[in-house]
């Protein structure tokens, strides 16, 4: 339970700086949606990295095959979901995609280390 709670929190970590440091670059366009839509969509990432990793705790022998497809299938919905209401409040859909991208990178960093 402790590897969980320290591995989420250094994703997290790293997920935030990458986010920050993109979110500074994206001053420069001067569009709050730019900015905005980093963020949200760095938010976006840590969340469904969240739904993943307490679905693996849960994880249960023979009835795992049926638990990954309905988790898969509830975190891409979340996922669209999330990009629906983004679009809605007049985010930049490029930027929640760069942002999710950067907490993806996160993921591939802290993996890479460990």
């Amino acid at each position: 339970m402790e590897e969980k709670i320290k591995m989420i929190k250094r994703v997290g970590l790293i997920s935030v700086i990458i986010g920050g440091i993109v979110m500074l670059l994206s001053l420069f366009f001067k569009d709050k949606a730019i900015t905005a839509g980093i963020g949200l969509g760095c938010m976006i990432g840590l969340i469904g990295f969240n739904m993943i990793v307490q679905w693996g705790y849960r994880v249960e022998g023979e009835k795992s095959h049926r638990s990954a497809y309905f988790n898969y299938m509830m975190r891409l919905l979340f996922y669209a979901c999330m990009f629906v209401i983004c679009y809605l409040l007049g985010a930049n859909l490029v930027a929640v995609l760069v942002g999710f991208i950067c907490h993806k990178i996160a993921v591939f960093l802290y993996s890479y280390k460990s």
